[in-house]
């Protein structure tokens, strides 16, 4: 019983072992291709070996591919999930007369308050200039960003840090041990916003 268990794992393994082996060399292929597309390179130092990397097996990438979809899917920006979000921040923003709050309710500590709401500011105007100037504006690649403005994703970090532990002080007053929840319910519904934009 034990070793049929053994011969069960062991066969497995070896299965998963030539899939990733398959995969590697399907892989170091299409890297081969990109690095040296007439193959002179590979053929002066492995030729009896080029064809091994250049072909897969078109059940084992479906098999591959099954395994391992969950990985690459793309999903929408309008799931369940991001609309919940989005509910549960308008719901707390309403009944909780959020609005008015900030505006005319005295036990804010105004000055923890409009310290974080400037870092807040600092973090909105630093995504609006690399997310809508940058990428659609200059056509900037996000992946360009920190390259060519190093300091601001740092930046944007510390003030939206900063900036939640300003608010959470200055608001306490009101809606004490909740704050931090009201407040982070506000930003997720924010952030599923900006990603349904680009949508429209």
């Amino acid at each position: 019983m034990i070793s049929t268990t053994k011969m069960a794992t062991q066969t497995k393994t070896n299965e998963r072992e030539l899939i990733q082996r398959k995969v590697q060399r399907r892989i170091a292929g299409q890297y081969l291709n990109h690095l040296d597309p007439d193959g002179e390179l590979v053929k002066e130092f492995h030729g009896d070996r080029l064809s091994e990397f250049k072909e897969v097996d078109p059940d084992l990438k479906k098999k591959f591919d099954k395994q391992h979809s969950k990985f690459y899917k793309i999903e929408s920006a309008y799931s369940i999930q991001n609309i919940c979000w989005l509910i549960t921040a308008l719901g707390i923003f309403y009944y909780t007369d959020f609005y008015r709050a900030v505006l005319y309710d005295s036990r804010i500590n105004r000055l923890w308050f409009n310290i974080g709401a400037l870092l807040i500011g600092v973090n909105i105007s630093i995504a609006v200039f690399l997310i809508l100037y940058l990428t659609y504006i200059k056509k900037v690649n996000s992946d360009d960003w920190e390259r060519q403005y190093p300091a601001l994703i740092p930046i944007a970090t510390a003030a939206f840090i900063l900036g939640g532990i300003f608010l959470s002080v200055g608001l306490w007053p009101v809606w004490g041990p909740f704050t931090p929840i009201i407040l982070f319910v506000f930003f997720m519904g924010f952030v599923v916003t900006v990603a349904m934009l680009p949508n429209f």
